[in-house]
């Protein structure tokens, strides 16, 4: 039989705002799927693979902004969320991971499909808790419900981030044919969250008198608060990359390719006095190395978290609050023409710097051999307005961060909080299943052919467009310079193949198109975003040896301009 709590568990889910489960198939989780399949209140996919049923609610939640549930049976099944949870535990996304298990002294005795479950996945999630497992206990009730909310409220409270919740089951799991299940009703307690009282007025009053200025975003989802507000600060430098999520004019966009390019004297020009961060993760590693090399005198993060993370080690003040709050208080003053001058003059390296950047780009592309750099530009210009954009890492991301000209209304998403080829597949067709805009995949061979069976269940995807840029192989061994010249390189590094991702868009019904020139691309791209009955698939074929020459010629032509 099924205790009466235990049936409750996908109501008290919902009580905490959790309105999606991702269930894998299984017998030892039947109480949980019985649970949620029961409940007409919450939205059910089933999913097979457990890794890309994990990077499937991954994607849901970073869309709808909400908590996720994952169910899973005993075993292996468990251990398939890990690269999911670690990228959701380094995003601060809230994923709620059920897993059954067998009873405690199952455990170590042979027994099938079982294993250590019990902190299986403590480095990558908020907290683990084990559920009771004697139902005969007076007490069952009272303790189940008590270790569900606390687990519940601990993956919403900031910074959120997933939280594993293991239930051991004793046979049978299954209902009693006369057992009649309803479920109770439970409402959440709210916690009132009382802000400390943060006295901005020193901070602006140092950064009203200095003259040397960066606001930088990381990984962030659209913010219009924050866009607005960030518009009428003219005084500081704004720099974003694409994961940012800013499309704000003002932004210095190519900071990821001059940064690398300029002399040692020109970045030193660079050096703010005052940086300003929030966010999550930095694409770009030339800022990385910059800002770590010629750091801030005083950097203030805005996050609310308790400890901060300090990419550029050079954090001197952590504000627990949200940006908004600080940069609602700044206020313009005065200055006198020599500190305008200053001001000019920071602005003027860095747009002059973003500028050049900017205008050799459009130069350079317009001829380029046929190549991912001469694809990206034409690819981003044909996304239309108000739809949602994963970018697969490796070279893609990279790609897309030195082509930031997206339509308006496009929001940006990306596994960047570990950075893995895994899971983009399946992070992107959960963002499908969660909108019903157009959700458009960028992604490379190794990463697409990776995480195939992200399409290997019953979910309508007819909004999800995809486009693979197959090179076969990896790409951006070939740039990475302690890589580009191993002997070991085509064989281990690259990973060189001969597949083809028409054989995998047969198997899902999708519609295919193969591109090998700019023409046949831009051809394919003129009804790819039309509305369709399934999912549509680019794959352009790129040479690795061309690809690695037309970057090196961009980069060495900026190189030139820049010095």
């Amino acid at each position: 039989m099924i205790h009466q709590v235990v049936f409750d568990t996908s109501e008290i889910l919902h009580a905490h705002g959790v309105n999606q489960v991702v269930l894998s198939p299984g017998s030892r989780n039947a109480p949980l799927t019985i649970s949620f399949a029961r409940n007409k209140k919450i939205k059910k996919i089933s999913v097979v693979d457990e890794r890309s049923a994990a990077f499937i609610g991954l994607g849901i939640a970073t869309k709808t902004k909400k908590p996720v549930a994952l169910c899973c049976t005993s075993g292996s099944a468990l251990l398939n969320y890990a690269p999911a949870c670690a990228e959701a535990y380094y995003q601060n996304i809230p994923l709620i991971i059920l897993s059954a298990d067998r009873p405690a002294n199952l455990i170590d005795q042979r027994d099938g499909q079982t294993i250590r479950q019990i902190g299986a996945l403590n480095n990558f999630v908020k907290g683990g808790f084990n559920m009771p497992e004697d139902i005969t206990n007076p007490d069952f009730d009272k303790s189940y419900r008590k270790i569900l909310n606390e687990a519940l409220e601990l993956a919403s409270a900031h910074p959120q981030g997933p939280v594993h919740i293991n239930v051991p089951f004793d046979e049978p799991f299954y209902p009693d044919v006369h057992q009649t299940l309803q479920f109770r009703t439970y409402d959440k307690h709210e916690n009132i969250e009382l802000e400390n009282f943060i006295d901005f007025e020193p901070y602006v009053e140092l950064w009203n008198i200095s003259l040397k200025k960066i606001i930088l975003r990381g990984q962030d989802g659209i913010n219009n608060e924050y866009e607005k507000i960030i518009n009428q600060q003219d005084d500081a430098v704004l720099i974003a990359d694409v994961i940012s999520n800013i499309q704000s004019n003002k932004a210095v966009r190519n900071q990821d390719l001059f940064l690398s390019s300029v002399s040692e004297s020109m970045l030193a020009t660079l050096q703010p006095e005052i940086l300003i961060t929030s966010g999550k993760s930095i694409i770009s590693k030339s800022l990385k190395s910059f800002l770590r090399k010629f750091k801030p005198k005083e950097h203030w993060h805005f996050e609310k978290c308790e400890l901060a993370p300090d990419p550029f080690q050079s954090i001197t003040c952590h504000f627990k609050t949200d940006i908004e709050d600080f940069l609602g208080e700044l206020t313009k003053q005065s200055r006198d023409d020599f500190q305008e001058q200053i001001i000019s003059n920071y602005h003027q390296n860095w747009n002059g710097l973003n500028s050049i950047t900017e205008k050799l780009l459009e130069k350079e592309t317009a001829n380029l051999e046929f190549s991912e750099f001469a694809i990206f530009k034409p690819i981003i210009q044909s996304i239309p307005i108000n739809c949602n954009i994963h970018l697969s890492n490796s070279m893609p991301v990279r790609y897309a961060n030195f082509f930031q000209s997206f339509a308006k209304g496009v929001e940006i998403f990306s596994n960047r909080g570990t950075s893995g080829i895994d899971g983009s597949n399946s992070t992107a067709v959960g963002c499908a299943l969660a909108s019903d805009q157009l959700t458009i995949l960028i992604t490379g061979d190794l990463s697409f052919f990776y995480d195939r069976n992200a399409f290997f269940h019953r979910e309508d995807m007819s909004n999800l467009r995809i486009i693979v840029t197959n090179n076969n192989g990896g790409g951006i061994f070939r740039i990475l310079p302690d890589s580009s010249s191993l002997p070991e390189l085509e064989r281990y590094f690259e990973t060189q193949h001969e597949h083809s991702a028409i054989h995998t868009a047969r198997e899902y019904d999708f519609d295919y198109f193969g591109t090998k020139s700019i023409e046949e691309l831009n051809n394919a791209l003129v009804s790819f975003y039309e509305p369709s009955n399934k999912p549509k698939l680019i794959e352009v074929f790129t040479s690795p040896s061309t690809n690695h020459w037309v970057f090196k010629s961009i980069k060495a032509a900026l190189k030139v301009a820049l010095n």
